[in-house]
């Protein structure tokens, strides 16, 4: 985005951050703050409660010291199958939408070696370890029938004290796509540069909105633990972080009054982020007794460099044709791109495992994250010295921080390791944020089968949670609520010499 559209970004800040805001805002900040652990089917299977277990590639996400308890070298890898779920109520009205497919989601390289002979150091593990931390594979889609409210109300409330031959340099990705269209027209006031709605508010209208989102954020781990005396294990990591998020949004609306010459509009944004960064993690994990294992880790945030480049058009059709005999309108917005970046919050992750013998274990995580830390600066290499203190200020008070729990456990018959799990995320926006949902919930089970020299491990999730989001201001329409459901299988294979 160009420097001149700033203030318009800062503008839709203050309606609540809609999913048509332009510019960069908490619901961006927010986006990339909320991984999950990654690892194998193991952990997964045993709900990511994994920080004082270890020896696990779920170590590089949790816990690093808990690569000290490999005593020997593996490779694994764990493709995985995702279905997304959405299901979305407006205004009475239900939809749904799917999306589902394969990953790959860990490939880690484990090599040990022992300590010197007559040590108190017992030998250490260094590797690599490739996550897939978030997906953001969606299909939402939301319907409305007999809808009292337009975006246009939205369009005309922004153009308004604007000329209308200064739109396409003041608003060209927003009101000046509607007046380019017929959508929005001038009152006749050239004083007062006032305009109207080719639907006046408050006219019934049939509304469709879909948001198709796909990407990832991915977490390459570089990694060193150390084994003191088979009693305490410390570890950290460089973490080289991939970002890429694209997303469609898309915004239908029909008048229901026939009398009205505009029959329907679409209003649709293109937006593909792509973005790098790293980040830093520590851990200790030190036996009590030689049952009871007690771990901390302290997650640095990430640092990221973020491109956003995005247009925006818009199409009308109207039921009287012009003098031409035309009915139909559109218009393009020119090409926008903005580069910024983005510091995530930190975490600290407690942890303590029961480990029955060889029979099996029982394992609880706890998380800590102050999402208000999370904060957007500009690029480094960006051609304004926007500081996005308003941006900043929004997350502070939009946003708070937030208690995770896992429990996790694991079973053994003979080379047959049965596992069950349950996380607990609670959810980031405040208390007093009309979009605050409710807490995401996972479940989980699995089992597995391990030989001397391979393992092969299968597990199910599933998570659900509850969402609102502003098609546009929220002055003007009611939130959508939606259900969101994600099931995955994953398979992990590993081999140890």
């Amino acid at each position: 985005m160009r420097k001149m559209n700033r203030s318009w970004a800062l503008f839709g800040l203050g309606m609540l951050s809609g999913t048509f805001v332009l510019g960069q805002n908490e619901e961006d900040a927010l986006r990339y703050s909320q991984t999950l652990p990654g690892g194998t089917a193991r952990s997964w299977a045993m709900g990511s409660a994994f920080g004082a277990v270890g020896a696990d590639p779920a170590s590089a996400s949790l816990n690093p010291a808990g690569f000290g308890l490999y005593n020997t070298s593996e490779i694994s890898f764990t493709p995985g199958f995702e279905v997304n779920d959405a299901k979305a109520k407006h205004y009475g009205t239900s939809a749904t939408g799917n999306d589902n497919r394969f990953s790959f989601n860990n490939l880690s390289l484990m090599l040990s070696y022992p300590g010197s002979s007559g040590s108190d150091w017992r030998g250490g593990v260094f590797g690599v370890s490739f996550d897939r931390q978030a997906s953001f594979h969606w299909e939402q889609r939301a319907v409305g029938d007999n809808v009292n409210s337009t975006i246009l109300q939205r369009f005309v409330n922004e153009a308004n004290g604007t000329a209308p031959g200064d739109l396409a340099d003041a608003f060209p990705f927003t009101s000046d796509l509607a007046y380019q269209t017929y959508a929005l027209n001038p009152t006749g006031d050239t004083i007062a540069n006032t305009y109207d709605s080719a639907i006046p508010f408050g006219s019934d209208v049939r509304q469709e909105h879909t948001i198709s989102t796909s990407g990832r954020l991915n977490t390459t781990s570089l990694f060193y633990a150390a084994n003191y005396m088979d009693r305490l294990y410390i570890g950290g990591s460089l973490g080289i972080v991939g970002v890429r998020y694209d997303r469609r949004t898309t915004h239908r609306e029909t008048t229901l009054d026939e009398t009205l010459d505009l029959k329907d509009l679409s209003y649709q944004e293109n937006l593909r982020t792509t973005g790098s960064g790293i980040d830093l993690k520590v851990g200790v994990i030190g036996r009590a007794t030689d049952n009871l294992r007690l771990g901390l880790a302290f997650h640095s945030p990430m640092w990221l460099q973020m491109n956003d480049a995005y247009t925006y058009s818009m199409n009308t059709g109207f039921r009287t044709p012009d003098a031409n005999g035309k009915t139909g309108y559109s218009w393009d917005s020119p090409d926008g791109a903005y580069a910024y970046r983005v510091r995530t919050p930190w975490r600290v992750v407690a942890s303590a495992a029961y480990v029955a013998g060889k029979h099996g274990l029982v394992s609880v995580d706890y998380g800590y994250t102050n999402f208000r830390q999370s904060k957007l600066n500009s690029g480094v290499n960006a051609a304004d010295d926007y500081d996005f203190s308003m941006e900043n200020d929004v997350i502070h008070q939009d946003l708070r921080s937030t208690h995770s729990v896992r429990v996790g456990t694991e079973w053994r018959s003979g080379p047959w390791y049965f596992r069950g799990g349950w996380g607990y995320w609670p959810d980031a926006y405040a208390d007093n944020d009309a979009r605050q949902g409710t807490a995401y919930m996972r479940y989980t089970a699995g089992f597995g089968f391990r030989s001397e020299h391979v393992s092969v491990d299968l597990a199910g999730i599933y998570g659900t949670r509850d969402i609102k989001y502003f098609q546009y201001d929220p002055a003007l329409v009611a939130a959508t609520s939606e259900r969101l459901t994600d099931t995955h299988g994953l398979l992990t294979i590993a081999f140890r010499p």
